[in-house]
């Protein structure tokens, strides 16, 4: 369980990071279109989407590998979260007390993470990018809470 919580914090990193480097291309963009005189630039930084795609599909192709194992289907491996591989109805209890915890815990996160992107206007001159790392804090927050339960039950 440790694996695979950590690993799916990586591939939440690494997203954002990625989205950062397009959220940069895209005022780039913008820049062009409000400026349509040449010369154009639109420039993104390859690393962290090439650091998503290899590093995040190798973690994603590792995580569906384990999950392929437990489960005989394609369609569960590939769409189940690697969370939710029981074995017998002990894990099932540990799992449902485990959602159940996160699905609370979204309940008091979600208004104190809206409440932040009212920081947004005085921190857009510093962190332009502010509002993708409140977004990537939701699954962050999510898995955090299944993870601290899961491990509480288990």
């Amino acid at each position: 369980m440790n694996q695979k919580f950590f690993m799916s914090v990586a591939i939440f990193v690494l997203f954002g990071w990625a989205m950062v480097a397009f959220y940069y291309a895209q005022m780039d963009f913008a820049e062009v279109i409000k400026n349509p005189e040449p010369p154009w630039t639109v420039t993104i930084n390859a690393t962290p989407v090439f650091a998503a795609l290899v590093i995040g599909g190798i973690l994603t192709a590792i995580l569906f590998m384990k999950s392929k194992k437990k489960n005989k289907s394609f369609a569960k491996a590939f769409f189940l979260p690697p969370e939710f591989e029981e074995t017998d109805e002990r894990e099932q209890e540990i799992t449902a007390k485990a959602c159940r915890a996160s699905y609370v815990t979204m309940w008091y996160a979600f208004p104190i993470l809206t409440a932040l992107m009212l920081l947004y206007p005085l921190i857009s001159e510093t962190v332009p990018y502010y509002p993708i790392i409140v977004v990537m804090l939701f699954p962050f927050v999510q898995s955090f809470a299944y993870f601290l339960s899961w491990r509480k039950h288990y």
